[in-house]
């Protein structure tokens, strides 16, 4: 359409004799694309959540996509499509359209851990990808049902030296915790998969398994509602919301996996976009009310510019990997 409305101009400014208006004309109409996205956004905006209802990516996404529809001025839409360790979702988004319509919420387990645990991933989670910002840290916890006859952590690992237990996983960051941690401990159990945290946490409060690593906002109402119990905290220094849970480390156990979250869109989304999403999300994290809504789920507000997010990333992805390859875990 533009091309055609060029060329009928041209045509009427030639019979005018007109062949420089044509010349400037004709530049500054095909510079117009480049301009494209200055009135981003004009419709609604999906938010793609590679998990289930009730996940940490699931509740980060809700909480940004209230505050940001309206400084936006257009719907921002939240679509779960969980399965495969996250990666059903963010392949999804990979494919889709790089006109900023289209984002995933990325995580630890989406775009640092997946590259160690499937040979045929379906997407590359840094070069497929426009991170825009991460938007919190989420330490993970070792948790056990509340009667459960394990009141420490070393009441597990011991127990597990006698009869091997089960341990539910809900995505790659905590099947990678599980596998570390029989690995630092010398614990003995095995590995049950989840579509994601949520049905995980189900099983263990119904007795199926025996302990499961969990994103501390996926697990905090559990814990405080006496349904579950923490034995012990993957971050380097104690919970602010249960103070009373020892570190991994203040047992003697080497482990320091963090879950971060962040805001993806395929990779060539236009650069303006990414930095208006990333400066409008950090304009959401700097409200008080925000900020207490995360840090009450154990999240960690950690905003970061759209070029530091991309070392960020990739740096993650060592981290995992190798973090894997220690655990001895091989690609499926």
């Amino acid at each position: 359409m533009l091309f055609q409305r060029l060329s009928q101009l041209r045509r009427r400014l030639l019979t005018a004799g007109g062949s420089a208006a044509v010349v400037a004309l004709s530049a500054g109409m095909l510079a117009a694309p480049a301009h494209a996205t200055d009135d981003y956004p004009t419709k609604p905006v999906t938010i793609v959540v590679p998990y289930s209802p009730g996940s940490a990516s699931d509740t980060t996404a809700r909480f940004i996509s209230e505050k940001l529809g309206p400084r936006l001025n257009v719907p921002v839409v939240i679509e779960n499509k969980p399965g495969a360790s996250g990666t059903i979702g963010a392949a999804y988004v990979g494919r889709a359209d790089p006109d900023g319509y289209t984002l995933v919420l990325t995580s630890s387990s989406t775009h640092s851990a997946t590259p160690a645990l499937f040979r045929n991933l379906p997407f590359d989670p840094t070069e497929d990808f426009k991170h825009i910002i991460r938007v919190v840290t989420i330490p993970m916890m070792l948790v056990v049902k509340a009667d459960s006859p394990y009141q420490t952590a070393d009441d597990l690992i011991k127990a597990s030296r006698t009869q091997p237990l089960n341990y539910a996983y809900g995505s790659s960051t905590s099947q990678i915790a599980g596998a570390t941690f029989n690995k630092v401990s010398g614990a003995e159990a095995n590995g049950v998969p989840y579509k994601s945290q949520p049905p995980a946490v189900t099983d263990l409060l119904g007795g199926h398994v025996d302990y499961l690593f969990a994103d501390l906002s996926v697990i905090t109402q559990f814990i405080q509602g006496g349904q579950l119990r923490a034995l012990a905290f993957t971050d380097q220094a104690r919970s602010e919301v249960f103070p009373d849970v020892p570190t991994m480390q203040e047992l003697g156990h080497p482990f320091d996996l963090v879950v971060w979250v962040g805001l993806a869109a395929p990779a060539k989304t236009p650069d303006a976009v990414a930095e208006r999403l990333n400066a409008e999300i950090t304009e959401i994290l700097k409200d008080p009310a925000v900020a207490e809504r995360f840090q009450s789920l154990g999240m960690k507000l950690a905003p970061n510019t759209v070029a530091e997010h991309k070392a960020f990333t990739l740096k993650q992805r060592e981290v995992w990997t190798q973090r894997a390859v220690d655990a001895g875990i091989e690609a499926q």
